[in-house]
């Protein structure tokens, strides 16, 4: 299949803008590009009129089981800390997650993700009270959508040990049970250093080492409370208490890094660990700005820890967040269509996140006149305030939305079950 009439966007690359041009899908991945329009009349040739075309986007750290958040009451209670916000919003929130509850959460933050044309997820799922077949039930509902997805199970004391061993057994198993499906990347979820003992990180150690080529997804000192009880520990850092116990390696996914010291940094880098950014949950819990230099020394990569589905918003906002707080300036459309597509690609095993010949047909294409001058100078600035929803959305070569229009899914049902399940899960959270 030809798609024929588009403006080609590829931010970062060396022609990162096609004026015209036609794209060639074959067996699900793109086979040629060209920089000029199909002129001959075949069936196989589908008139894309005009649009943008960007990448299919990555989101490399998100909750799919806080979907249903959105509106909810707030606690009772108002959080005065960030240990605080965990105990009295998330923590309950988790906590009254039941399978049904779940699989809705997921199935709706899929299909949002896919509306904003972000086609790769890495996902961070905690449901203590909700732990066998959980996983399966991601893995399942990404497929039916074409969406590529990182899975890790949340492990954590928090909620005492028999369900800590659930949790990374449900973790270890889908090592085991994905290890060669290339749609699905298998990571061993990890809460936070401050909710597991050394007795639990011995543990996941000893299941990480029996396994090849996986690493954790985990929050690292996303506030100072993290870094505090790691001390108390009596280890210098979050980083230096991971690095003793052997947990990071190069297939490993860190959330936030806030509070990371030069060291630390320097530790992170020599392991090849992948940071994640994620500046609009940063700035609602007031955790502080992650530091320019762990941004530029590990090349984070941009998350949105389940604030948002909109990538294009959260490199909007996370440019704005910046501006505002700090002297330095980053070019976040780099984390979001450069470092997430190399984080992904080398996590999954093969090239992702591109338009290039031989990436998977992972796109976004956007009914975009705008109301001034497209040009190669100023793409980012199009991309970063011009754009809305995409008009149509591709995975793996098959379209999952044409024209507006979503082929085979009812998302009227899906969204009226989310709002039925949603009273639910707040109804039960408030018991």
């Amino acid at each position: 299949m030809w798609l024929n009439n588009l403006k080609i966007i590829d931010p970062l690359q060396e022609q990162d803008l096609i004026e015209n041009g036609a794209i060639e899908i074959d067996a699900g991945k793109i086979k040629t590009i060209r920089p000029d329009p199909i002129k001959r009349s075949k069936s196989e040739i589908l008139d894309m009129q005009g649009r943008l075309v960007l990448p299919g986007m990555i989101n490399t750290h998100t909750h799919l089981y806080s979907t249903l958040a959105l509106g909810m009451p707030p606690p009772t209670e108002k959080p005065q800390n960030f240990v605080n916000i965990l105990e009295r919003i998330w923590w309950p929130l988790d906590r009254a997650l039941d399978k049904d509850l779940i699989r809705i959460s997921f199935r709706t933050g899929l299909l949002e993700s896919l509306r904003w044309g972000c086609t790769t997820i890495f996902d961070h799922h905690s449901s203590p009270k909700a732990v066998p077949g959980v996983l399966d039930m991601l893995v399942a509902e990404a497929k039916n959508l074409g969406i590529r997805i990182a899975i890790a199970f949340e492990s954590s004391d928090r909620d005492g040990a028999k369900i800590f061993h659930q949790q990374l057994d449900a973790n270890v198993a889908a090592v085991k049970k994905y290890e060669d499906d290339p749609m699905v990347l298998p990571l061993l979820g990890l809460h936070a250093s401050f909710t597991l003992s050394d007795e639990s990180l011995m543990e996941i150690k000893n299941r990480l080492s029996a396994l090849h080529g996986v690493g954790i997804h985990i929050h690292l000192s996303e506030d100072e409370a993290d870094e505090a009880d790691a001390q108390t520990k009596e280890y210098a850092s979050v980083v230096d208490r991971l690095d003793k116990f052997g947990l990071l390696n190069k297939y490993s996914v860190i959330a936030h890094g806030i509070h990371l010291r030069d060291v630390d940094v320097d530790t992170l880098k020599r392991r090849q660990i992948s940071l994640i950014h994620n500046p609009t949950s940063n700035a609602n819990n007031r955790v502080g700005i992650l530091a320019s230099d762990s941004i530029y020394g590990l090349k984070a990569g941009l998350g949105t820890d389940g604030m948002q589905f909109n990538m294009l918003a959260e490199a909007k906002e996370g440019t704005l967040i910046r501006a505002a707080s700090s002297e330095y300036t980053h070019d976040y459309l780099q984390l979001l269509f450069g470092n997430n597509a190399t984080i992904a690609s080398k996590l999954f095993g093969y090239a992702i996140g591109q338009i290039t010949t031989g990436h998977p047909a992972d796109m976004a294409f956007y009914d975009y006149p705008g109301r001034t001058p497209l040009a190669a100078r100023n793409v980012n600035s199009h991309l970063l305030w011009g754009l809305g929803e995409p008009r149509d959305v591709m995975t793996n070569g098959v379209f999952r939305r044409r024209d507006g229009d979503w082929i085979d899914i009812d998302e009227a049902a899906i969204l009226a079950e989310a709002r039925k399940a949603a009273a639910q899960l707040w109804k039960k959270m408030k018991n």
